[in-house]
Protein backbone atom coordinates (compact mmCIF):
# COMPACT_ATOMS: atom_id res chain seq x y z
CA UNK A 1 0.00 0.00 0.00
CA UNK A 2 1.48 3.38 -1.19
CA UNK A 3 1.20 6.22 1.25
CA UNK A 4 0.63 9.55 -0.08
CA UNK A 5 1.71 12.90 0.87
CA UNK A 6 -0.95 15.56 0.91
CA UNK A 7 1.70 17.88 -0.68
CA UNK A 8 2.52 15.86 -3.38
CA UNK A 9 0.87 14.24 -6.19
CA UNK A 10 -0.42 10.96 -6.72
CA UNK A 11 3.35 10.34 -8.90
CA UNK A 12 5.11 11.99 -6.23
CA UNK A 13 6.10 14.96 -8.29
CA UNK A 14 5.04 18.70 -7.12
CA UNK A 15 6.53 20.89 -4.18
CA UNK A 16 8.64 20.14 -1.62
CA UNK A 17 6.90 19.67 2.02
CA UNK A 18 7.05 22.95 4.18
CA UNK A 19 9.28 22.55 7.36
CA UNK A 20 6.96 22.86 10.82
CA UNK A 21 8.54 25.88 11.75
CA UNK A 22 7.32 27.73 8.33
CA UNK A 23 3.24 26.64 9.05
CA UNK A 24 1.79 29.84 11.13
CA UNK A 25 -2.14 29.49 12.60
CA UNK A 26 -4.61 32.34 11.67
CA UNK A 27 -4.33 34.02 14.41
CA UNK A 28 -0.44 34.52 13.90
CA UNK A 29 -1.93 35.20 10.05
CA UNK A 30 -4.09 37.46 11.25
CA UNK A 31 -1.46 39.53 12.95
CA UNK A 32 1.04 39.62 9.94
CA UNK A 33 -1.89 40.95 7.42
CA UNK A 34 -2.09 44.28 6.52
CA UNK A 35 -5.17 46.31 8.56
CA UNK A 36 -4.94 43.42 11.01
CA UNK A 37 -7.87 40.99 10.41
CA UNK A 38 -9.52 39.23 12.75
CA UNK A 39 -8.85 35.48 12.65
CA UNK A 40 -12.05 34.38 11.65
CA UNK A 41 -11.52 37.17 8.67
CA UNK A 42 -8.64 34.62 7.57
CA UNK A 43 -10.71 31.67 8.13
CA UNK A 44 -12.90 32.84 5.38
CA UNK A 45 -10.27 33.99 3.21
CA UNK A 46 -9.21 30.19 3.43
CA UNK A 47 -12.98 28.74 3.09
CA UNK A 48 -14.79 31.47 1.29
CA UNK A 49 -12.24 33.18 -0.49
CA UNK A 50 -12.55 36.90 -1.48
CA UNK A 51 -14.68 38.15 -4.50
CA UNK A 52 -12.37 39.86 -6.62
CA UNK A 53 -13.24 42.96 -8.77
CA UNK A 54 -13.80 40.70 -12.04
CA UNK A 55 -15.94 38.37 -9.99
CA UNK A 56 -13.34 35.49 -9.36
CA UNK A 57 -12.92 33.70 -5.70
CA UNK A 58 -9.48 34.16 -4.62
CA UNK A 59 -8.77 31.87 -1.47
CA UNK A 60 -6.17 31.43 0.43
CA UNK A 61 -4.42 28.36 0.51
CA UNK A 62 -4.41 26.68 4.13
CA UNK A 63 -3.53 23.08 5.27
CA UNK A 64 -5.17 21.37 8.38
CA UNK A 65 -2.93 19.51 10.92
CA UNK A 66 -5.50 17.63 12.88
CA UNK A 67 -7.89 19.85 14.62
CA UNK A 68 -5.98 22.72 13.39
CA UNK A 69 -5.75 24.73 10.40
CA UNK A 70 -2.19 26.37 9.01
CA UNK A 71 -1.22 28.66 6.21
CA UNK A 72 2.09 30.25 5.64
CA UNK A 73 3.63 34.07 5.27
CA UNK A 74 4.37 32.93 1.74
CA UNK A 75 0.74 32.01 1.18
CA UNK A 76 -0.64 34.68 2.92
CA UNK A 77 1.55 37.03 0.18
CA UNK A 78 0.69 34.98 -2.67
CA UNK A 79 -3.15 35.30 -1.33
CA UNK A 80 -2.39 39.41 -1.18
CA UNK A 81 -1.04 39.15 -4.83
CA UNK A 82 -2.97 37.36 -6.46
CA UNK A 83 -6.17 39.22 -5.22
CA UNK A 84 -4.63 42.61 -6.66
CA UNK A 85 -3.76 40.74 -9.62
CA UNK A 86 -7.25 39.80 -10.48
CA UNK A 87 -8.30 43.27 -9.84
CA UNK A 88 -5.73 44.90 -12.02
CA UNK A 89 -6.99 42.53 -14.72
CA UNK A 90 -10.40 43.82 -13.96
CA UNK A 91 -10.01 47.20 -14.08
CA UNK A 92 -7.63 47.05 -17.46
CA UNK A 93 -10.56 45.32 -18.96
CA UNK A 94 -12.81 48.29 -18.13
CA UNK A 95 -9.83 50.48 -19.59
CA UNK A 96 -9.53 49.21 -22.94
CA UNK A 97 -13.40 48.49 -23.11
CA UNK A 98 -14.34 52.66 -23.81
CA UNK A 99 -12.25 52.31 -27.17
CA UNK A 100 -14.32 49.19 -28.00
CA UNK A 101 -17.58 50.94 -27.49
CA UNK A 102 -16.77 54.08 -29.26
CA UNK A 103 -16.11 52.61 -32.64
CA UNK A 104 -19.50 50.02 -31.79
CA UNK A 105 -22.90 51.01 -33.38
CA UNK A 106 -25.24 52.81 -30.61
CA UNK A 107 -28.20 50.30 -29.96
CA UNK A 108 -31.85 51.06 -30.58
CA UNK A 109 -34.37 50.73 -28.09
CA UNK A 110 -36.35 47.61 -28.89
CA UNK A 111 -40.02 47.92 -29.98
CA UNK A 112 -41.29 47.05 -26.54
CA UNK A 113 -39.07 50.12 -24.94
CA UNK A 114 -40.37 52.50 -27.49
CA UNK A 115 -43.90 51.76 -27.40
CA UNK A 116 -43.62 52.05 -23.53
CA UNK A 117 -42.09 55.67 -24.13
CA UNK A 118 -44.39 56.49 -26.70
CA UNK A 119 -46.97 55.59 -24.19
CA UNK A 120 -45.71 57.29 -21.33
CA UNK A 121 -45.77 60.58 -23.16
CA UNK A 122 -48.75 60.18 -24.70
CA UNK A 123 -50.49 59.63 -21.18
CA UNK A 124 -48.29 63.00 -20.02
CA UNK A 125 -49.93 64.89 -22.87
CA UNK A 126 -53.07 63.54 -21.76
CA UNK A 127 -52.85 65.08 -18.24
CA UNK A 128 -51.12 68.19 -19.33
CA UNK A 129 -54.24 68.60 -21.92
CA UNK A 130 -56.59 68.03 -18.80
CA UNK A 131 -55.25 70.05 -16.33
CA UNK A 132 -55.36 73.10 -18.52
CA UNK A 133 -59.00 71.91 -19.60
CA UNK A 134 -59.82 72.07 -15.73
CA UNK A 135 -57.71 75.71 -15.30
CA UNK A 136 -54.71 74.21 -12.83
Amino acid sequence: MQQQDSTRTANGEGPEPLAAEEHITLSQAAKLAPGRPSSNCVWRWCREGVKAASGTRVRLKHVRFGSRIFTTRQWLNDFGLSLAEADAAHFQRDEDAPAAEQTAKPKRPSKRARRTADDARRRHLEAERELEEAGL
